[in-house]
């Protein structure tokens, strides 16, 4: 009798904290949004080719840009915060541009929220670098970037 009271209290012990963690996941769903790049883009020091993404929320800042086609993907944590200046932009992501090389940069997730942007990564600097030394410009002066937005979809 005591043996058959320990296995049942076990069984309703392991299904209530499965009833537990599964509507916790099920609350902490991952969330889905897509983007169309026509042009090849940075992250850090890795390419990406133009096409369709998908960027798969996963924890605070931590994110799975996918790309829809193919097979690329890449883990990217967005350390800082980003203002918004356009409180009636879409939701969107953020590429810095060099001319016609392509950084991304940062993602506003909501509308008039603000968003969260990546460091400058090293490669990017020496882009920026290479461009004010060709450009001959003041010391000290930075060369900034033109930035493009592409629009969110989820």
């Amino acid at each position: 009798m005591k043996k058959q009271s320990l296995k049942l209290f076990a069984m309703a012990l392991v299904l209530g904290l499965a009833a537990i963690f599964g509507s916790a996941s099920a609350a902490n769903a991952q969330t889905k949004m897509t983007f169309e790049a026509p042009f090849e883009f940075h992250v850090g020091k890795d390419k990406l080719a133009a096409g369709k993404y998908a960027l798969i929320r996963m924890d605070y800042g931590k994110y799975l840009l996918k790309g829809v086609e193919g097979e690329e993907s890449r883990i990217v944590v967005f350390d800082n915060s980003l203002s918004n200046k356009d409180q009636s932009a879409d939701q969107r992501v953020v590429f810095n541009r060099y001319g016609e090389t392509y950084f991304f940069r940062g993602i506003f997730e909501r509308q008039g929220a603000e968003g969260r942007e990546l460091f400058e990564s090293k490669y990017e600097k020496q882009v920026r670098k290479g461009l004010q030394d060709r450009e001959n410009q003041l010391a000290g002066e930075k060369t900034r970037p033109q930035q493009v937005s592409l629009k969110l979809a989820k």
